[in-house]
This record gives structure tokens, C-alpha cells and sequence, in this order.
């Protein structure tokens, strides 16, 4: 009599529900306003760890498995008190770091154009104009942190900064183009070259089809 014997292994496993997505551009793609080993940091170290982390704690609850990271970030009442600050820390880190890489481009390969251009106009009087004020906001901004070009919701754009990983889809605002104001991305002596020098490596292209997307979308805040 031949017996068979089936052994079973059980595995853990961990399920991912926010994925570490490949760079839309060679690591030096960047330089000289964003050097490789900052690049190399901010994705390897910061995205890495926020989106493990963050897939940790879906992990463990449940009920926000299926979320989409706006509805988490923007309907933060509902998640349980005990995880609700560890959600806003890694999610918003996950969500910035995500915008940020993806609208980023080497140094001035993209100009703006289209309907973004418009609303632009429309909301600070001419594209230089913006400039000038977005880059005042961000040498203002104190310690770790964003300074974003924002949807409002009446779909105006306008100017405004962060603490830390916040978004501002908290304050009901969409986020379209941020500059990450942590002080990882520059040397002490270099931050007023970075700041200066940001919009040299601005993805339009990109930028334009986040806001086009945005406009369309009826529930964009995340909340219910």
C-alpha cells in the first residue's frame, strides 16, 4: 500500500494595498537641483518606509484596506483613534513624496501651456506672478515640510504650505504641484538655490493633466 503524505505549508502574508512604484526617470535625472544621493534617499529611505509602514497599518485594520489614500487622508475622523496620527504621518508622506516624484522633470525640458496655464492666469494675474509668490512662500516656510499649489473648492488655485506630511486635501484643498521643504533634499547653504532653481525641473505636462483630472473628479476631497 503506497500512502500518500501532503504537507502543507502555511505562509504569512503580507498583503501590499500601496505599491513602491519604479521613478518615472533615471536617478540623475534631476541634478544638478536634485542631486542622485538625495534622490536616492528620498526614495529608497522616505517613500520606501512611509508605503511599509502605511501598508502595515491597513494590515492591521481592516476596515481601511479598501481605501483609497485620499479617503483615508481626507476622512481621518473615521479612522480609529489609536492609528489615526501613524495614517496621517505615513498616507500624507505617501501622497506627497508620490505627486512630488511624479511631477518632476530634467531641469528645463518642460514649459507650461494649456489649461493649467489659464487657471494660473486666472488666479494670480500672469504665470511670473505665481512664481514670485510661490517661491516667497517657501523661503518663508520654518522647519520639515511643503509648500503646494492647491485646487480650492471652487476651483481656483492659490498658494499654501504644510507642516511635516500633511496634505492639504485635509483642509479640503487638492494639492497639484508641491516642493518638498524637508531638510533632507538640500545642504544648509544650498536651500535658497533649491527653492530658486524648483521650477526648472517642473513637469507641465504632467501638472496640467493632475489638474485636468482633478476638475472631473466628484468626490476628490476624500470625504463623505
Amino acid at each position: 500500500m503506497i500512502i500518500s503524505i501532503i504537507i502543507v505549508f502555511t505562509v504569512e502574508v503580507t498583503m501590499k494595498y500601496f505599491e513602491l512604484e519604479a521613478l518615472p526617470y533615471p536617478d540623475h535625472a534631476l541634478e544638478p537641483i536634485i542631486s542622485r544621493e538625495t534622490l536616492t534617499f528620498l526614495y529608497t529611505q522616505v517613500y520606501s518606509h512611509a508605503i511599509s509602514s502605511l501598508n502595515e497599518l491597513v494590515e492591521e485594520c481592516p476596515d481601511l484596506r479598501f481605501g483609497h489614500i485620499d479617503c483615508l487622508l481626507g476622512g481621518l475622523s473615521h479612522v480609529p483613534l489609536e492609528i489615526r496620527q501613524d495614517i496621517q504621518c505615513y498616507g500624507g508622506a505617501y501622497k506627497n513624496v508620490t505627486l512630488f516624484l511624479h511631477t518632476l522633470t530634467s531641469p528645463n525640458t518642460s514649459t507650461i501651456n494649456g489649461p493649467i496655464k489659464d487657471a494660473i492666469n486666472r488666479s494670480f494675474g500672469s504665470f511670473e506672478t505665481f512664481q514670485q509668490q510661490f517661491t516667497k512662500e517657501a523661503h518663508a516656510h520654518v522647519g520639515n515640510g511643503w509648500t503646494w499649489l492647491v485646487i480650492n473648492p471652487d476651483n481656483t488655485l492659490s498658494i499654501t504650505s504644510t507642516k511635516e506630511q500633511n496634505n492639504p486635501i485635509m483642509d479640503m484643498q487638492t494639492a497639484i504641484l508641491g516642493i518638498n521643504m524637508w531638510d533632507y533634499m538640500y545642504p544648509s547653504s544650498n536651500r535658497q538655490t533649491y527653492i530658486d532653481t524648483f521650477f526648472t525641473i517642473v513637469n507641465w505636462k504632467i501638472v496640467n493633466h493632475i489638474y485636468e483630472e482633478t476638475l472631473k473628479s466628484p468626490n476628490r476631497f476624500g470625504h463623505e
